[in-house]
């Protein structure tokens, strides 16, 4: 797998910091927040951004960011399963496959393990697993497709990663700083949507 060269030139710079990107948090909510949050007034921030702070750090807070909004959704999806009896309980996930061109960044997808504490298991078609799963989804439904596990064979796993416990326990903590941030800065998101010259 390649990546354009824009991208493999953050994930080097991202790669070379630690995780927690020095103490940077990134709130991804550059268009307002739907699930978890369901906030449009919601915004992008960095949090703890310093002098020494260079493209590497906002990368990785950036990609650190994303990666903890996914943890929240997920988190949802887990309560949800108790309260609704789905056919398999997302409380006892294994693992999490990825799809899209995210995928083609090792750093990605090792930042993602560790968040979730999770393996994370690419799939040998990631760019074209949207639509696939659209074929599947209609295959079932006319009776080509006896049920979903014929995805396991349609779209085997190309590769898994598996998530550091020393890294996985770093985000947790900050985890729970991201959530907090967000909190913090969610009356100054409305008092900002508020102003003359925002609307």
């Amino acid at each position: 797998l390649a990546a354009e060269p824009i991208y493999q030139e953050l994930d080097t710079l991202a790669a070379d910091v630690p995780p927690g990107a020095h103490g940077l948090l990134f709130l991804p909510y550059l268009l307002g927040e739907r699930s978890p949050l369901w906030n449009p007034l919601a915004r992008g921030a960095f949090v703890g951004l310093a002098m020494s702070d260079g493209r590497g750090e906002l990368a990785r807070a950036v990609m650190e960011g994303v990666a903890f909004n996914l943890r929240a959704i997920l988190e949802i999806l887990v309560d949800a399963s108790k309260t609704f009896e789905v056919s398999e309980n997302l409380a006892g996930l294994r693992s999490m496959r990825l799809i899209g061109g995210g995928g083609k960044s090792a750093l990605w997808r090792q930042i993602l393990a560790d968040v979730y504490g999770l393996p994370v298991a690419l799939l040998d078609l990631p760019a074209n697993a949207t639509a696939l799963g659209s074929a599947i989804a209609g295959g079932v439904g006319v009776g080509l497709y006896a049920d979903y596990s014929v995805a396991q064979t349609l779209a085997p796993v190309a590769r898994i990663d598996l998530p550091n416990p020393a890294t996985h326990a770093r985000y947790e903590a900050l985890y729970t700083l991201f959530k907090d941030s967000y909190r913090a800065l969610e009356p100054i998101f409305a008092r900002l949507a508020a102003l003359p010259e925002a609307n």
